[in-house]
């Protein structure tokens, strides 16, 4: 009975120290730590200038009008008249907490359309106020991959780059996508299919092998939205079921390269390690 009793005292005491201990995470922040002050600029009414409460956290916008920012001192630039609600989201690792503001912008100032960026993209606010764009499938390195980190070679597809019309009836070259310069809007018009990563066909119900990767059955994707971040690396974001080109589980795209008719992207992937390329044109 006495080695019975310390068997049992052993693997309990055993199973004791298996117990993985969680780590601490801390208090998530506070309703205080999400405040945030918005103040119409001294040079435009229509540009917002909002200072999280909190400096030293994780700052991420919604400004309302289909454009975001991250960082705790961004400025919101509105067009358009009309009454926007502002969300800021703040994080550490105990989680976060979202507060919102409502600004009212009393008259319509187009002159802030008049952006270079948004006179590419959608032609600006003197043009058809929208612009499609398609792979410029006819050019030599127009869809490519390479490393994640980038190499010493830089942005560049130094693994592979399709050469012309290599990748043809795959649902990559009939995908048009259409930015919009009124509310930021963006139209995915797929013609019934995309192509998409090996890796994410189960997420595509129907989808099968073809050239490589995969083509799957996808309905266009209507008034989503885009959002440029200007900075070191510029980039564009499209909302939630929107993207462009080959699909590998991501929507930010770093702008490259940018003229009235010519648009190069890089964006990554999924899983890390990887970058791909992309080159369009004007349709």
């Amino acid at each position: 009975m006495k080695k019975l009793f310390i068997l049992l005292v052993f693997a309990t005491a055993a199973i004791s120290s298996c117990k993985k201990v969680r780590p601490e995470l801390g208090e998530p922040p506070s309703q205080q730590d999400a405040a945030f002050v918005a103040t119409p600029s001294d040079s435009n009414a229509n540009i917002i200038e909002l200072t999280a409460n909190n400096q030293n956290l994780v700052c991420r916008w919604d400004f309302g009008n289909g454009m975001k920012g991250e960082g705790p001192n961004v400025s919101g630039i509105y067009p358009y008249a009309g009454t926007y609600t502002i969300t800021l989201t703040v994080f550490n690792k105990g989680g976060s907490r979202s507060s919102t503001q409502q600004v009212v912008i009393a008259q319509t100032d187009l002159t802030l359309l008049d952006n270079p960026f948004y006179n590419k993209l959608t032609g600006g606010a003197n043009g058809p106020g929208y612009k499609t764009w398609v792979i410029d499938s006819v050019l030599s390195g127009h869809f490519g991959v390479g490393p994640d980190p980038e190499s010493p070679l830089g942005a560049t597809p130094e693994w592979w780059a399709a050469g012309a019309n290599e990748k043809p009836g795959c649902g990559l070259y009939n995908d048009k996508y259409v930015f919009h310069l009124n509310a930021f809007k963006f139209d995915m018009i797929t013609n019934g299919d995309v192509y998409v990563h090996n890796s994410l066909a189960a997420s595509f119900p129907g989808s099968f092998q073809n050239l490589g990767d995969f083509t799957a059955p996808y309905a266009d994707q209507m008034d989503k939205s885009w959002n440029l971040v200007e900075g070191p690396e510029n980039t564009i974001t499209l909302s939630n079921g929107a993207f462009i080109g080959f699909y590998s589980g991501v929507n930010t795209y770093r702008i490259l390269e940018l003229t009235d008719s010519t648009m190069y992207l890089q964006y990554g992937h999924h899983a890390g390690g990887l970058n791909w390329y992309l080159k369009l044109k004007t349709e």
